[in-house]
């Protein structure tokens, strides 16, 4: 990937023009697209999650992982996991970050803390976000993770 900077005068003083230049529109190409659209609007710094018997406020920068057991849905933090009911995708559209990212049909990740991948059984992977924390990588999914990774 190449980045330029260019000065111009056609632009007006607040506003910021981009172009992206691909030979075709790929899979990156879009991720690229959407995360300039996520920046326009800038992230959501926070989440708001309902339990039983709280309402709590998760920094998004200090969450791992999303994960969904039929409609109870764990939210793992740096320190502790939250159990609360939803639905994964309803979570996915409110973590606009593209760091997050959907390794299964069970499963959203920050790629921040991705530590490492691992095979696993009948062509999925594992991925380890922490000393305890993991969860499995759908094949389906496996080829966003590698081009996340430049691989």
């Amino acid at each position: 990937m190449k980045i330029t900077y260019q000065q111009s005068n056609r632009v007006k003083d607040d506003d910021i023009e981009v172009r992206v230049l691909s030979k075709s529109r790929t899979t990156r190409v879009n991720r690229l697209m959407d995360y300039l659209a996520e920046f326009r609007q800038g992230p959501v710094p926070t989440i708001p999650i309902k339990t039983a018997d709280q309402f709590l406020i998760i920094k998004t920068v200090d969450l791992l992982m999303v994960e969904v057991n039929q409609r109870e849905l764990t939210f793992y933090t740096k320190g502790r996991a939250i159990k609360t009911t939803g639905r994964l995708k309803e979570i996915q559209e409110r973590l606009t970050d593209p760091k997050f990212i959907q390794v299964s049909r069970y499963a959203i990740i920050n790629m921040d803390y991705l530590q490492s991948v691992e095979n696993g059984f009948s062509g999925t992977m594992i991925a380890r976000l922490g000393p305890n924390i993991k969860t499995s990588i759908s094949r389906r999914y496996v080829p966003v993770i590698k081009e996340y990774l430049g691989l």
